[in-house]
């Protein structure tokens, strides 16, 4: 397709260097892009507008396309990174984004604490109210945990019952506070089951990291102290 005697390609080129949008009108920008391309402004024929005119639509439809493409690729960035529950990064996620967060730790000399946290109690809760109850106890912790925290911590559902909050800035000891808090807003929530409501809790364990420890490593530990708070609670 041409424009005159110039290669639409070129003529498009032009355009954008006008400035203009696609919300632009032909006799806004026609003027412009012959400037451009140093066409005569009495070679403006009607024919060469009318052209100018379709490629105008031309360029307004790739424009919406290439718009609705960007948008559809942002949810589907969104969706591939927020657990289907509940709106908290899910594990591949939040792994992904605490190595950043260590990364930039280790180079500016930040603390920086992993907990970990395990529902007390809930293959019961799904025994007695059904996976609708299991659901909505789930929910009631990531909202415990969500309310709990500061924006810029992390916050992940890692995976069932397990759920992941990274602090930056925040030493052994803060770690610990902020994980005694989040489990005492767990233990102000219920889930509802036939025989009434049920009180929530949650294990919690924590890894603070430092020099050399691997992401890995810190799961692990974190997990660990999990699973022996768990148990210590368990016995009579």
């Amino acid at each position: 397709m041409r424009i005159g005697d110039r290669p639409v390609s070129e003529v498009a080129r032009a355009y954008t260097r006008t400035g203009a949008t696609p919300e632009t009108a032909p006799v806004d920008w026609g003027k412009p892009t012959a400037q451009v391309l140093g066409i005569p402004e009495g070679d403006l024929t009607p024919a060469v507008l009318s052209a100018m005119e379709r490629l105008l639509g031309e360029v307004r439809q790739l424009h919406d396309e290439v718009e609705a493409l960007r948008e559809r690729l942002r949810r589907a960035e969104t969706l591939a990174d927020i657990d289907p529950l509940v709106p908290l990064r899910n594990r591949r996620s939040f792994v992904r984004e605490l190595e950043r967060m260590i990364a930039y730790a280790e180079r500016h000399d930040h603390d920086i604490s992993l907990l970990m946290l395990d529902v007390d109690g809930l293959k019961p809760i799904n025994d007695r109210g059904g996976h609708a109850a299991g659901d909505a106890a789930i929910k009631e912790v990531a909202a415990a945990l969500i309310e709990g925290t500061r924006s810029s911590d992390l916050l992940g559902r890692l995976g069932g019952d397990e759920f992941g909050v990274v602090l930056m800035d925040m030493d052994h000891t803060g770690a610990e506070q902020i994980g005694s808090r989040i489990r005492a807003a767990i233990r102000q929530r219920t889930v509802d089951l036939p025989e009434g409501p049920e009180p929530l809790s949650a294990s919690c364990g924590i890894c603070t990291f430092r020099p050399g420890l691997s992401l890995e490593e810190a799961l692990e530990t974190a997990d660990r102290n999990m699973y022996r708070q768990k148990s210590e609670r368990r016995r009579p």
